[in-house]
């Protein structure tokens, strides 16, 4: 009886001590942590939903390409690149405005003297206007020759004048009816230029003497006809 009693007590103990083991494991499964549930630091829990799967569209049709927004660089349509191209037939503005440029006077005029010489005197038809001359001049020869709408004059003469100082007299002088000068041809120790304008010339040579220069000009002239 003693040894029932005994055994029934272990059996229950054994009973006992299984059943609070029992507890204790499912208590133990109820508070652990959920692996992977959260960061070590405590961050959030990583996201657990799936990719998303792309948009579907509908059988047969697809999307509308997008439109980049237009360049200024390119052109409008409606407006042309080319410049264009001046009338060839419209007037010109600045010509137009532009004054009309008065015609020289001729030089000589008909009707022209008749063919003469004269010494230590202007012969009569002498161009004096546009054969002057020099300052302090005593003259030597002078002489005419015409044949039709053509006039050659010729003068000599001295004076106290240095070369130098007759050359500028007639540049001066002839300057004021168009006619200017370039170096010409002069024998030794005499200078020489020759004025023009058109079929008009002039020239003057002259040499140095005592007391000034002596000098020699001609002229061949046009007359209008």
């Amino acid at each position: 009886m003693r040894r029932r009693l005994l055994t029934g007590i272990a059996v229950t103990a054994l009973l006992v001590a299984a059943g609070g083991a029992l507890v204790l494991q499912q208590s133990g499964a109820r508070t652990a942590p959920v692996a992977g549930s959260s960061s070590a630091d405590g961050g959030p829990p990583p996201s657990t939903s799936g990719p998303r799967s792309p948009a579907t569209t509908t059988p047969g049709t697809e999307p509308a390409p997008k439109q980049a927004p237009p360049s200024s660089a390119v052109p409008s349509p409606t407006k042309s690149a080319e410049p264009r191209e001046a009338d060839p037939v419209a007037p010109d503005p600045v010509a137009a405005t532009l004054p009309t440029s008065k015609p020289l006077a001729d030089l000589v005029t008909l009707p022209l003297p008749d063919t003469s010489s004269a010494v230590g005197s202007i012969v009569a038809g002498f161009p004096t206007r546009v054969l002057p001359q020099a300052p302090h001049s005593t003259v030597a020869t002078t002489s005419v020759a015409a044949e039709g709408s053509h006039l050659q004059a010729a003068l000599t003469a001295q004076t106290t004048l240095t070369v130098a100082e007759v050359m500028d007299f007639y540049r001066t002088a002839l300057a004021k009816l168009s006619l200017f000068d370039t170096p010409a041809p002069a024998i030794d120790g005499s200078t020489a230029l020759t004025f023009t304008r058109g079929n008009n010339t002039v020239t003057i040579s002259a040499t140095t003497i005592d007391g000034g220069c002596r000098y020699v000009v001609f002229g061949a002239f046009s007359a209008s006809t």
